[in-house]
């Protein structure tokens, strides 16, 4: 995830004057000061916002198609807060399915949770619906989940719980509920158990001995063996999705979310909160005891079988694929923590990247979109940004490979964040002029950064979101507010001609979470009871 730093706003009247409209809406809300230096403000503000405006059409409408984007009303209105939510909403182009194949405790913290990010190490899982309503002890992510229910129940009934949960979670409402709000693409999160098959080679008869494309079955984490463990993810469920999104006019990006041993920080990692290991340790199951395999390697026969996979689809599936990402947020929270080196982490990127260029997709117009984090890395633009444009020609980054990125505002620590209490950028109860005036310039120096670093070619936010701040609890929830902040990023994004997907579709069993963070609960499409399904308590799961 970007996290905006307080550099990032340190000239913010400036920045903010250079697209913030004075809508009739807001000033309904609250009186226009009548001082001089709000008039001057106002009048500069207008007539830089349609500057603004007619530059971005201008530059990015060749981006906008290769994107199949549309402008929209959110970026041709000179001022915020005319829209109505659903309107808003409608200018989105991309959203994930989040919770879906990739766990993350919060999703399913019931009416109890907190953190976005958990910061106890106990987590925040109470269930995983429709099988498993309660919990003996929270769970922190995923892998943690599995393996304790493999331990207590086996692995059958571990098994039937995730296929229930995965057959239930989403359906074709859902799609229908996606395709109606105007969205064109979703971005499908996948762990790496969807091709726990190409470890095969490390242990047949763990790896590989069963059906890939019909089975679920319990495997090992190669590293984490005795504490991490992973459903499969049957690839013929991927494959009956993107035919269904198809028959919907939507296209699929498929996102390998979370890898062995953890390449990332994060509780959507898989093995958190133990330590990322994926960049510099290897497998601890091997055929051959003096086999030491690294998990990059490992990694690579994973990115290396979703890229096969898809070129042995058939033509009419393989339609629906937009693109690929072969891996999420890599080492995100490195800078901080450093448990990899970048240079590993580049290299690694590059090698998959090559597999990538000299297979049949780029050909076949499925883009490559290479997940960068500003987390990753202690100086961004001076070492991941030169490796990308070194990495790839410009006519590759006009066509087929797309530099892609995460903006959330939740973790700006104190610089862009709104909360109900002081210490953030904003609170909640400030004139919504105020708050926007802060949020523009936020949203205007990221955009421009990433614009203006990676320089021309196609670039997306693929995630992104209205949560204000990342304990959830204290975050802004007006309707109003959450509106105009939905239309700043998008004017920001569309603008610079950035592809933005939202996180995420739907997140019914996180309550707490839900109108920063659900597309679907915003769009008023979720039921209110079915986190009730969830049940907060923790009780005995007996086998």
């Amino acid at each position: 995830m970007v996290a905006v730093q307080m550099s990032d706003v340190e000239s913010l009247d400036q920045e903010s004057s250079q697209l913030i409209g004075e809508s009739e809406d807001l000033q309904d809300i609250e009186d226009v000061s009548s001082s001089s230096r709000s008039r001057r403000r106002a009048m500069l503000s207008v007539m830089l916002v349609a500057l603004v405006s007619f530059g971005a059409v201008a530059c990015y409408g060749q981006l906008w198609e290769l994107f199949g984007l549309r402008p929209g009303t959110a970026v041709q209105k000179t001022g915020l807060g005319a829209l109505s939510l659903d309107d808003a909403i409608r200018q989105v182009p991309g959203v994930n399915l989040g919770g879906w194949f990739v766990l993350e405790d919060w999703f399913f913290s019931g009416r109890v949770g907190n953190h976005v990010m958990s910061e106890d190490t106990r987590g925040q899982g109470r269930c995983l619906p429709p099988l498993l309503p309660q919990v003996e002890e929270p769970w922190p992510s995923e892998g943690v989940l599995t393996s304790r229910l493999n331990h207590s129940m086996g692995w059958k009934k571990t098994a039937r719980i995730f296929d229930a949960h995965r057959r239930t979670f989403i359906q074709e409402s859902d799609v229908r509920g996606i395709a109606s709000t105007g969205i064109r693409t979703i971005r499908l999160p996948l762990t790496w158990a969807a091709f726990a098959d190409a470890l095969g080679r490390l242990d047949k008869n763990v790896y590989g001995s069963h059906d890939p494309n019909t089975d679920t079955v319990i495997v090992p984490d190669p590293f984490y063996h005795h504490e991490i463990a992973f459903a499969t993810i049957p690839r013929a469920l991927i494959k009956r999705f993107i035919n269904l999104a198809s028959k919907h006019g939507l296209k699929v990006i498929l996102d390998l979310h979370a890898f062995p041993g953890g390449s990332q920080d994060g509780t959507y990692n898989g093995i958190w909160p133990h330590r990322p290991v994926f960049w510099n340790q290897h497998s601890h199951i091997t055929q051959e005891s003096d086999s030491k395999l690294p998990l990059r390697v490992i990694g690579m026969w994973i990115s290396s079988a979703l890229i096969k996979w898809v070129e042995d689809l058939d033509s009419q599936t393989r339609k629906g694929i937009q693109g690929l990402t072969l891996m999420n947020e890599p080492a995100h929270m490195n800078a901080v923590k450093n448990y990899a080196s970048e240079q590993d982490v580049l290299q690694w990127l590059g090698s998959t990247a090559d597999v990538y260029r000299k297979s049949k997709l780029p050909s076949q117009g499925i883009r490559l979109y290479v997940n960068l984090i500003d987390t990753a890395f202690k100086q961004f633009e001076w070492t991941a940004v030169p490796w990308y444009k070194n990495t790839f020609t410009q006519q590759e980054r006009n066509t087929w490979v797309v530099a892609d990125t995460h903006f959330y505002t939740a973790w700006s620590a104190g610089s862009c964040d709104g909360r109900t209490e002081a210490g953030g950028g904003y609170t909640c109860d400030m004139p919504l002029r105020d708050i926007l005036w802060r949020v523009q310039g936020c949203i205007a120096q990221n955009t421009q950064r990433l614009r203006r670093i990676f320089g021309e070619g196609l670039m997306s936010v693929s995630e992104f979101s209205v949560g204000t701040f990342q304990d959830a609890r204290a975050a802004c929830k007006d309707t109003m507010l959450l509106k105009a902040f939905l239309e700043a990023q998008l004017n920001g994004f569309l603008g610079a001609g950035i592809e933005p997907f939202f996180w995420t579709w739907r997140m019914p069993y996180g309550e707490v979470f839900e109108p920063g963070w659900s597309l679907k609960w915003l769009r008023g499409l979720e039921d209110k009871h079915e986190v009730d399904k969830c049940v907060s308590s923790y009780v005995s799961v007996s086998a």
